[in-house]
């Protein structure tokens, strides 16, 4: 006797693959084609850099930077005096140092500020990531940049637990800390007590990132073993 085909059980993978793929046309669709602005010109209000520096401040030979975000636009003026604003907040303190960068994917523009606190009993990092549609000059909520990856806030914590549980893994194989720091331990020392507190999303070569604040200091010397690198963590790549 012929077996007969449950037609669920190939109509529910099909439906699967095909959002799948109409999400990854999606994402390359926005992120990669070739923006009917060009180089921007036309909505610049000067002919440069999209994003270039307001101002530099040298102490201690170290070298502060703070981003102008280079658009015609109410809503980014606002935006670049609150960016001034709040860097003069932080530069009361001749030892805190502020630096950025930005990317551009597609229509997207992101931009990221660092600062560096040194005013502080032990020193801190702190980021604001600023992620505007050039397209509509206007910024992006975070839940619609996910919307854009097809992934929500549960994907962007495991990935984040996935990659706190490897920086465990590795100081445990490096013996950097004792067998009484357990995993929970490890978090404390972090600052961590919830994955999705304070991160910022960054779009970087149409690849989405979290930076995630959290402290490198314990007494195990910890600031020796973590990077300025490992703050940036990769949420959705190739």
């Amino acid at each position: 006797m012929r077996k007969v085909l449950n037609n669920k059980k190939i109509i529910i993978p099909v439906i699967v693959i095909v959002t799948f793929l109409l999400v990854l046309f999606n994402v390359y669709f926005y992120l990669n084609r070739s923006s009917k602005n060009g180089d921007y010109a036309s909505i610049k209000e000067k002919n440069n850099l999209i994003v270039y520096t307001r101002y530099t401040k040298t102490y201690k030979e170290i070298t502060t930077t703070v981003p102008y975000i280079n658009l015609k636009s109410s809503i980014i003026g606002d935006l670049n005096q609150e960016i001034a604003d709040m860097a003069n907040g932080y530069l009361k303190n001749n030892d805190n140092v502020i630096t950025y960068d930005y990317k551009i994917s597609g229509d997207i523009l992101s931009v990221v500020i660092q600062i560096n606190c040194y005013d502080r009993p032990l020193p801190e990092v702190i980021f604001h990531t600023y992620n505007i549609n050039l397209a509509e000059k206007r910024m992006l909520e975070d839940d619609e940049l996910l919307g854009l990856y097809g992934i929500d806030s549960s994907y962007v914590k495991q990935k984040l637990e996935n990659k706190f549980q490897d920086f465990f893994k590795d100081e445990r194989n490096k013996h950097i800390f004792d067998e009484e720091c357990d995993y929970k331990c490890f978090l404390y020392m972090r600052g961590i007590e919830d994955y999705l507190d304070n991160i910022h999303y960054f779009v970087d070569n149409s690849k989405l990132y979290v930076f995630k604040e959290f402290n490198i200091y314990s007494i195990y010397k910890e600031e020796k073993y973590f990077k300025n690198t490992d703050f940036k963590i990769e949420i959705i790549g190739d």
